[in-house]
């Protein structure tokens, strides 16, 4: 008695192409735009490649397309696929045509922290695609993103995102920094009221974060302590540890200044920032570009959030 098989899928180049373009865009409307199709067309074509594999990617409201944990699993291992596999069929294309260098522009705490791992994962993933940083402060990071000096950028909330798309990838909590020898250096949370009449440790207008921090201090009454700003996480680590006050980071920073001297200590209620991912509204992003992008994206879930690894 043979075993009953599985039909094989009937899954086009075309409905993945459209699956990828979708999750970049989050849009129907501006996928269609990029293939010359109606938001209807796309719409059908995704349904239909669902049902073929009887998975649902997309979560859809009347607002909104996002992809669900499934889709972005799948978006992860199946770009670089649609990339490869377009390239081997269009070999003269490809020999005459895009630079396979992506050009990332990241904030710079972001670059001391979270996106050395990041670009590890890009290159398992996208060996063939050279990633190119530019690390500047928040501001310069929008600009080069604005004028296309730069394909994607990473930064924090940022305030202005006029003629950007964004993409959220995860959330990030604020911490305490003290010295080991600090009276709150045992504690598993401090409260922002704590830190009244404390001199504080702050970083300046360039990382994306004092913002946020000013807006928590003033709710929580955390008014009068004397603020030094300073432009790198790792400064505001070490002056810290030397007992000059208590330092304010993103949880992201620890991975960068933490060490056996220094304590970063959740500070609550959280007040949490989202990094973001962005690239301009203008310009569909190169196939390269695209799947750096994409690649970040679904692989998003596995990064901190508010200090915990997701899924852990």
């Amino acid at each position: 008695m043979t075993r009953e098989q599985s039909p094989p899928l009937s899954v086009s180049l075309h409905q993945l192409r459209l699956f990828v373009t979708l999750a970049r865009h989050r849009s129907f409307t501006r996928a269609g735009d990029e293939f010359g199709i109606t938001q209807s067309a796309v719409s059908r074509s995704i349904r239909e490649l669902e049902d073929e594999i009887a998975l649902r990617l997309f979560d859809r409201t009347t607002r909104q397309v996002a992809l669900t944990d499934t889709g972005r699993r799948l978006l992860a291992r199946i770009a670089p696929l649609v990339e490869e596999l377009e390239a081997t069929l269009r070999p003269r294309a490809q020999e005459g045509g895009e630079p396979r260098v992506v050009n990332l522009a990241s904030s710079c705490g972001l670059t001391a922290s979270v996106v050395p791992a990041m670009l590890a994962s890009c290159h398992e993933r996208l060996p063939d695609i050279t990633i190119v940083m530019m690390d500047r402060p928040q501001n310069a990071v929008l600009q080069l993103v604005r004028s296309g000096e730069a394909e994607l950028g990473l930064v924090a909330a940022p305030e202005n995102l006029d003629e950007l798309a964004a993409e959220p990838l995860f959330a990030d909590g604020l911490a305490a920094v003290v010295g080991v020898s600090h009276r709150l250096s045992g504690a598993a949370r401090i409260d922002w009221q704590q830190l009244r009449g404390t001199p504080l440790l702050l970083l300046d207008d360039d990382t994306g974060s004092l913002r946020a921090i000013e807006a928590a201090l003033a709710l929580h009454g955390v008014t009068g302590a004397v603020r030094q700003k300073l432009t790198q996480p790792a400064a505001v680590a070490r002056m810290a540890e030397a007992g000059l006050g208590v330092g304010i980071l993103p949880m992201h920073a620890r991975a960068a200044c933490d060490s056996a001297q220094t304590r970063f200590i959740p500070l609550v209620p959280n007040a949490s920032r989202t990094i973001m991912l962005v690239r301009r509204k203008s310009r569909a992003l190169r196939a390269s570009a695209a799947s750096v992008w994409s690649h970040i994206v679904a692989s998003s879930s596995h990064t901190l959030i508010s200090g915990q690894a997701v899924g852990a």
